[in-house]
């Protein structure tokens, strides 16, 4: 063997995996966010509706991660898992519950806070104001800070999901084209409180009244 003979450098394949399974979880992060912000929209627009479907999933999304702690399998098995363990669905419904003062704060405290902007002669309908109240609540739900949980089992489903470029390629198409739809729609869309109507009509009173008082100290 000569001296100035070259030898191959070795691969390092674990390093390989490790960078693969890291773009994976981002691109899984990313997903899982932009299902949050589908809820969200959703909320904006209809916010009974948006709301129960933010408690239901926040409540079965954390009764999957606990079934998946205890019960490892594929992507089917980890979502149909809670289905079979309703012990999983208590916990899950029991931890939401527990957020729901945080939620309820934001749900109450932002739709005042768009309020304010009538003392800068910025004035937003009151009924957009509860709207988006109701949207800041679905997003404490689901992924506020201190509320890790719903969006961790999203990021693990996906990391299942995502394990081949054409499903990334695929979930990340399909996804920020419904996440803009959504977007779009919450923006452009009047907010309907449906059902609740009673309950839309006391709500835009009293923030016409803060509205109204805002700007008339303003002057």
């Amino acid at each position: 063997m000569t001296s100035d003979e070259t030898h191959p450098v070795p691969a390092h394949p674990l390093a390989d995996e490790d960078a693969a399974d890291a773009v994976i979880e981002g691109w899984s992060r990313l997903f899982a966010y932009l299902v949050v912000a589908m809820v969200v929209a959703f909320t904006v627009v209809l916010p009974f509706f948006g709301l129960l479907l933010a408690l239901a999933g926040a409540s079965y999304l954390r009764a999957g991660e606990v079934h998946t702690r205890r019960h490892r399998g594929g992507l089917l098995r980890s979502l149909a898992g809670p289905l079979t363990a309703p012990l999983d669905l208590v916990r899950g419904v029991a931890g939401t519950l527990v957020t729901l003062p945080y939620a309820g704060l934001f749900a109450v405290v932002v739709p005042f806070v768009v309020m304010l902007g009538a003392a800068v002669d910025v004035q937003v309908s009151p009924i957009v104001g509860a709207a988006w109240g109701a949207g800041a609540a679905a997003y404490v739900l689901l992924a506020a800070p201190g509320i890790r949980t719903p969006r961790r089992y999203l990021v693990r489903v996906f990391v299942m999901f995502a394990d081949d470029p054409r499903r990334i390629a695929g979930a990340g198409v399909l996804l920020c084209a419904l996440a803009l739809g959504a977007v779009a729609g919450a923006i452009v869309l009047q907010p309907s409180f449906a059902p609740m109507y009673e309950l839309e009509n006391s709500i835009v009173q009293e923030l016409s009244h803060f509205q109204h008082s805002v700007h008339r100290y303003a002057l």
